[in-house]
């Protein structure tokens, strides 16, 4: 009987309609096409062969955003897209945001959202309505100049994605933050809150540098990368368009682009990084974002900041990526957090934008590297909230990693949201210390403490 059991399970699992590959499309002009043709041919063929997506090339004579942003709708209504790379110097909508008009992917991201232009100017300066992003958007764009593909670049670009799917090219699993605050008796300090967002899961303890405060100076950046080659690097500095500020002078794009590690993935937090039109209207260099992803070094990808601001939310990144999400998937949530989440006219009325876009290659996965087990304690299950009317929320991951990096969990919304807005909470964690299961709660703003 278990023989015809087995054969009727394993009948009806090789029946099961595999999972629909993610459709993907790329869109550039027809000379950048033709220009580019064998290097994107195998670029697709190394992305369809390692990822589950299907890409799909639209090539066009694309004269406005308007146009672009049709297409998208289209493609994602008619052909169910999910995601768009966007390569060479495909034209963008601006949008006001701060004090410049600043290159604005929402207006593909959301292709339903009303866009308003008040003052007559040619740059919209707010929207209607609330932002749902259909989708995610990668920017493949190696130079500032508007009309200028830079097929150099985008040739070399393609080379070393190639290298590094073949595993010419290799990242360390390391991880390295920058921030030039010193830590406070109120605040333990940037180490402490990279590794609660989960930045550091995708390296050893031993492999994480974090260089801060007085430690974050010029030198101590270029010897981090004279020494190692990063999987994950996390820019969490006052920048602009043209360099990040260290302790003691700035780490500019020049130098940034002349690296000979890299990092494959760069999140950066500082303002204008990313925003490579300012850069080309101010004459004043190579822009930081450009250089994180096409410069000589094996980087591949940034999320940046084109306006003033940083880029929050990327513990949504990191946590898509540790469940297997490649980067434009681990991207969406957290562009998707900002547009809902940014503060409605932190600058003027109808600045709302939040100015968070991906430049590079969206085909990346980083692996987190597994901690040594703890088999005298291991959290079974941990929820906050307010229990008497199920307003809950599971935090079992957070509390796990928050243990194993040594760090002191505290019972407060700031770290693990406010399921029940103005009710006071508890957390409560299941769990296993010496082979025994034991239950424990505690109040807001309490400290867990675990006593054999």
């Amino acid at each position: 009987m278990k023989s015809i059991f087995t054969f009727l399970y394993l009948l009806i699992v090789s029946t099961l309609p595999a999972a629909e590959p993610d459709r993907v499309a790329i869109l550039l002009r027809e000379p950048t096409l033709k220009a580019l043709a064998e290097p994107l041919r195998l670029y697709i063929a190394d992305v369809e062969q390692r990822f589950p997506v299907k890409l799909q090339v639209v090539a066009r004579d694309w004269q406005t955003p308007e146009e672009v942003r049709a297409a998208i709708k289209s493609l994602h209504d008619q052909e169910g897209i999910s995601g768009v790379i966007l390569v060479g110097a495909m034209p963008m909508r601006l949008f006001f945001m701060h004090e410049h008009p600043n290159p604005n992917p929402l207006y593909y991201e959301d292709f339903d959202l009303p866009f308003v232009d008040k003052n007559k100017d040619g740059v919209d300066e707010a929207y209607r309505g609330k932002p749902q992003l259909k989708l995610w958007v990668a920017n493949l764009r190696a130079t500032e100049k508007a009309n200028d593909d830079d097929i150099p670049a985008l040739g070399r670009f393609f080379a070393k994605t190639h290298d590094y799917y073949t595993g010419k090219v290799v990242p360390e699993p390391r991880t390295l933050l920058f921030w030039s605050e010193e830590p406070t008796e109120d605040w333990a300090g940037p180490g402490d809150w990279f590794k609660r967002r989960g930045g550091t899961r995708f390296s050893a303890p031993g492999d994480v540098t974090i260089l801060e405060g007085k430690s974050c100076t010029h030198k101590a950046a270029l010897e981090a990368f004279k020494t190692h080659s990063y999987s994950l690097t996390c820019v969490a500095l006052h920048s602009d368009e043209t360099g990040h500020a260290m302790f003691d002078e700035d780490l500019m794009a020049q130098e940034i682009f002349d690296l000979k590690t890299g990092s494959l993935i760069t999140i950066s937090h500082g303002c204008f990084a990313a925003n490579w039109t300012k850069t080309e209207h101010d004459h004043n260099g190579p822009n930081c974002g450009l250089s994180w992803v096409f410069g000589k070094h094996l980087g591949q990808a940034v999320v940046g900041q084109v306006r003033s601001g940083g880029v929050g939310f990327d513990n949504l990144i990191y946590e898509r990526l540790r469940a297997g999400d490649y980067l434009g998937k681990a991207y969406l949530p957290c562009k998707q957090a900002h547009e809902i989440e940014h503060a409605m006219g932190d600058h003027k009325p109808g600045d709302i934008v939040s100015g968070i876009l991906m430049i590079g290659n969206p085909f990346l996965v980083l692996k987190p590297v597994k901690r040594e087990a703890n088999t005298h304690l291991v959290i079974k299950n941990a929820v906050f909230g307010d229990f008497a009317s199920n307003a809950v929320v599971n935090v079992t991951q957070k509390v796990t990693d928050w243990i194993e990096e040594s760090l002191p969990v505290h019972a407060t919304a700031e770290n693990f949201g406010d399921p029940a807005d103005g009710i006071e909470k508890q957390l409560k964690v299941d769990y296993t210390l010496d082979g025994v299961d034991k239950t424990m709660s505690i109040e807001e703003g309490q400290v867990l403490k675990f006593k054999r």
